[in-house]
């Protein structure tokens, strides 16, 4: 038997196409707009199956109502398994998503959020953790807003819809 080791010619002279840019349909809810930005290159996650006893369990388990935009894209778009999207976040299953103190062994710095890190539930998290995005649902003026949590931490989305919008604009824009 004769081996033979083939070599194929890559141009490096330039990279790889990207993709259009995404400009979201302004009017339409969080759970559609990261719906139609992950389809566009046809590998949409399968939504989690269970996701109503999932939204119940969040709730109960830290005494919180999740904010409604947040609710609907956990119970109608969240992924059944975390799914890597091209804006290199990874979106967590419902089963995945925990609060600060569950999931984050670190102290924070910026003392408003960490007043509410009870309350604030991670759902997504950039490049395997090297930063996260956590949404308050502690009632008062920061319900609904979303949090970057890395080395400080700041508010980076005034709600959920307003995440989901600047995200698939330009990912790095909620950072």
């Amino acid at each position: 038997m004769v081996s033979m080791t083939v070599f194929v010619a890559v141009d490096r002279t330039s990279p790889p196409p990207k993709p259009p840019a995404f400009e979201p349909d302004p009017l339409a809810p969080a759970h559609a707009v990261l719906a139609s930005f992950w389809a566009r290159r046809g590998d949409c996650p399968t939504p989690y199956p269970d996701a109503e006893d999932a939204v119940r369990d969040l709730e109960q388990r830290y005494g919180i109502v999740l904010p409604k935009d947040f609710r609907t894209y956990l119970l109608t778009t969240a992924p059944a398994r975390d799914y890597w999207d091209e804006g290199d976040a990874t979106w967590w299953s419902p089963e995945r998503v925990r609060n600060i103190p569950d999931e984050y062994e670190h102290s924070l710095k910026n003392g408003v959020i960490a007043a509410q890190a009870a309350c604030c539930l991670f759902f997504a998290d950039y490049l395997i953790w090297c930063w996260a995005w956590a949404i308050c649902c502690a009632p008062g003026e920061d319900y609904g807003k979303v949090a970057l949590i890395s080395v400080g931490e700041d508010w980076v989305a005034d709600s959920f819809g307003d995440f989901a919008q600047a995200y698939t604009r330009d990912p790095m824009s909620v950072c």
